[in-house]
């Protein structure tokens, strides 16, 4: 529902802004499917692919007792870098330094960091020695990777294969269970199992194509799940004809092979929607107003996409999606798209970090008496060097108490800043931050999503020609501290 204020909105259903966007200036909106306009239930649809990719494994030579195996969908979290090589998984801040790692189940002590991992070693963290968990696709195969990693250690079955093996395997066979319908033909028999169902999604899209926006879908699914997924996510009832949800949308892409999509003029063909045949299409008729009637197509690249829509620059384009490189980065820095990322996880931390308001405050607090402590030893250390002899031993005693506060206090602040990332998450701490530092996932957030929220119909709570206004940036010399 609409609020009379922005302050009435749940903080959990908030649109955050990083980038001014006036949504007058945008002309077509699209959707991501897959955790966006379609959200899963992780504790289901996650296991599943766990499960699938397991009996997949045992086919290619992995011994049968991994299939006992258990999954549990709270373990991981986004924004966190497998090191294929090393057989670690590694969680980050802004600048590249490593706070938290883990080969297996053992957490990496500091110094194990910084042996492997110090900054002065200037690495990149990409393909084709690291993987990014930037997606809720990824987890199920980031967890089991670490299970792989402590099977491994623990036994010599598997030491025929490096890390880097077993994440190759790993990668092939969930990759396999998406293509060969281990996972699409089981959700497709029973959707309601392992998506959920979002009441708002329907009016949203409504109200989105009345406002006169073009409104597209581009999913690297094919035909067939993609009318399975969004029949049942868009049905009020049992009773609705399927296939009815086309009429909420100007255009359906599938197959589209994204990221490529953004950056490579890939073959589009029509997909006949009860056979799900492909066509060969006149490419000059896309750009002739009227001429396609078909508005499912499979493949193709964005330029065709402004041919089919009427688009004259990414500007006028608001695309929504989950996935942090294959929706956001790459439209956002490819060809100038408006962005927002779906970040479902984020509304179960908002909640909690509401309720662990006096622990950061205590954290914070100890902060700034670190700080104060600090500033007093070297201020005494400087009294030190100028005093005469007879003051020398006085002042020496107080560096050598402030010393011993100062040693306990960051001790204690530590372990309050610990706990306090701990009761966001046991293993990884807090998604957007680590310490006081943003993560690596926050960073690439504020740099390439104009705008982020929890689901897509948080919507509700704006009108469609909401200018949404960035906060003002700080730099460390703006802030009165």
């Amino acid at each position: 529902m609409f609020p009379d204020e922005l302050k009435d909105i749940p903080i959990f259903e908030k649109i955050f802004c990083n980038r001014t966007l006036n949504m007058k200036s945008i002309k077509a909106i699209g959707f991501d499917m897959d955790y966006t306009l379609a959200l899963y239930k992780p504790e289901t649809f996650e296991k599943l692919a766990y499960n699938e990719t397991l009996k997949k494994l045992v086919e290619i030579g992995y011994s049968k007792e991994i299939l006992n195996w258990e999954f549990d969908h709270k373990y991981m979290i986004r924004g966190l870098v497998i090191d294929k090589i090393k057989g670690n998984v590694l969680k980050m801040d802004r600048h590249r330094y490593v706070k938290v790692a883990y080969h297996g189940f053992k957490e990496l002590t500091r110094e194990e960091r910084r042996k492997l991992y110090d900054v002065e070693n200037v690495i990149t963290y990409e393909e084709p020695n690291f993987a990014l968990i930037d997606t809720l696709f990824s987890l199920a195969e980031a967890f089991l990777f670490i299970q792989l990693v402590d099977f491994k250690d623990k036994s010599d079955k598997l030491n025929h294969k490096n890390y880097s093996d077993i994440y190759l395997d790993v990668r092939k066979s969930i990759d396999l269970c998406h293509r060969d319908g281990s996972i699409k033909n089981k959700v497709s028999e029973n959707p309601g199992k392992y998506i959920k169902k979002d009441p708002n999604l329907v009016p949203i899209l409504h109200d989105l194509k009345q406002s006169g926006r073009k409104i597209f879908i581009v999913t690297n699914s094919l035909w067939d799940y993609t009318s399975t997924v969004m029949n049942y996510v868009c049905s009020i009832n049992k009773s609705n004809e399927n296939k009815k949800w086309l009429d909420l949308f100007d255009l359906v892409i599938t197959g589209s092979q994204k990221p490529s999509f953004f950056m490579s003029k890939n073959p589009i063909y029509s997909v006949e929607l009860d056979s799900f045949s492909l066509k060969n299409i006149d490419l000059l008729t896309l750009s002739k107003k009227g001429a396609i009637e078909c508005k499912v197509f499979q493949g193709g690249h964005f330029k065709l996409l402004y041919d089919i829509l009427g688009i004259k620059t990414g500007s006028e384009i608001l695309y929504i999606g989950d996935h942090i490189y294959g929706d956001i980065l790459r439209s956002k820095k490819e060809i100038g798209w408006r962005t927002m990322l779906v970040i479902e996880e984020l509304e179960q931390e908002i909640k909690e970090i509401q309720n662990l308001k006096d622990q950061y405050i205590l954290c914070d607090s100890l902060n700034k008496k670190r700080v104060h402590l600090e500033n007093e030893f070297e201020r005494h250390q400087i009294l030190e060097k100028e005093s005469n002899n007879e003051k020398k031993e006085e002042i020496a005693k107080k560096i050598k108490k402030i010393g011993y506060d100062l040693l306990k206090l960051k001790e204690l602040e530590k372990k309050e800043i610990k706990n306090y990332h701990h009761n966001l998450h046991p293993i990884w701490g807090e998604l957007m931050k680590t310490g006081r530092q943003n993560s690596r996932f926050a960073a690439q957030v504020e740099t390439y999503a104009c705008l982020y929220t929890s689901k897509l119909t948080n919507l509700v709570h704006y009108g469609p020609h909401k200018n949404f206004r960035a906060v003002r940036d700080f730099m460390p010399h703006d802030l009165n501290e």
